[in-house]
């Protein structure tokens, strides 16, 4: 009687021992067809490779040969004029003009992105103990776009700061601004 039920008990755990290798043969043959699966659209397909953000590709600028000199104020914010003009402006660049002594340099502004209008742009440049501030749309502008914020005399070694912000007057959206300086024809360091 005693050997009976042991190969009752036998066959019950060859039984669970069978349907526990049934079920690793099945997860390992859909593990085996998963990595096929994705190895096949990583290589097939163009799942990863980049993609160009057109937005940003429409203002790649191709008009300036000497872009070493060139120095980009991005996402600028919406400020009050005293917040804008004061060191609280993150948005500021301090630039280090030498060059010839009495030599004339102009700094300019290159919009790269911008779908705000320049009469809410505003600027301020501090030379010296000298600050000058305006809006974009109340300077010159060049054959080239660029638009001439400040010009003046080299100096020894001469810092001009230049900080920009928008109106809180503008309403609009304000996200993906970008504008570039260069300072023509003195050197920036």
């Amino acid at each position: 009687m005693g050997k009976k039920r042991r190969t009752k008990k036998l066959s019950k755990r060859q039984q669970r021992q069978r349907k526990q290798l049934y079920k690793n043969t099945v997860i390992s043959a859909l593990m085996c067809l998963l990595v096929l699966g994705i190895s096949y659209l990583i290589f097939k397909t163009d799942i990863l490779k980049p993609r160009v953000n057109e937005v940003t590709a429409s203002y790649i600028s191709f008009y300036n040969n000497d872009t070493t000199d060139m120095i980009k104020i991005n996402n600028i914010k919406r400020l009050s004029d005293d917040m804008g003009k004061s060191i609280v402006n993150t948005k500021s660049r301090e630039l280090k003009v030498s060059g010839e002594a009495n030599s004339d340099y102009q700094v300019v502004v290159y919009p790269m992105i911008n779908n705000i209008d320049l009469e809410y742009i505003k600027f301020s440049i501090t030379d010296g103990n000298t600050t000058y501030s305006n809006n974009l749309s109340e300077v010159p502008t060049r054959t080239d776009e660029g638009m001439v914020v400040y010009n003046g005399k080299v100096d020894d070694t001469k810092k001009v700061t230049i900080r920009m912000w928008i109106s809180k007057e503008y309403e609009g959206d304000i996200d993906n601004n970008s504008f570039s300086i260069k300072v023509n024809p003195g050197q920036v360091k």
